[in-house]
């Protein structure tokens, strides 16, 4: 993941504070997943739902980990629209040098 502020506010004025995501807390939202896991649609649950988990405190109120399916939704809930708009373009310049470095692995 790429080097992203320890805490953004939005546009609300809401502060949210960040962590990256390491490998065990990856593994432990994939069985969190459960059945989104399945399909064509996982790789993009799976990324949206790490930006999501990302987030370990709304105005300085400590977030948990979410355990399931449900408690991302919550916490996705708990952001909102305006927290996800301010926490996407860091997760997008991830994904565009992840593509960028399979392009070139590839040619």
């Amino acid at each position: 993941m790429s080097v992203f502020p320890h805490e953004v506010t939005t546009a609300e004025g809401r502060r949210l504070a960040l962590k990256e995501i390491d490998p065990g807390d990856m593994l432990d939202l994939i069985e969190a997943a459960g059945s989104a896991m399945n399909g064509a649609s996982a790789t993009s649950w799976l990324s949206y739902a790490q930006m999501i988990c990302s987030v370990t405190a709304i105005d300085g109120v400590p977030v948990q980990m979410p355990a399931s399916k449900e408690e991302v939704k919550e916490l996705a809930r708990r952001i909102g629209n305006d927290g996800v708009a301010v926490l996407h373009p860091f997760f997008m310049e991830d994904e565009d040098a992840e593509r960028e470095l399979v392009l070139s692995a590839k040619n």
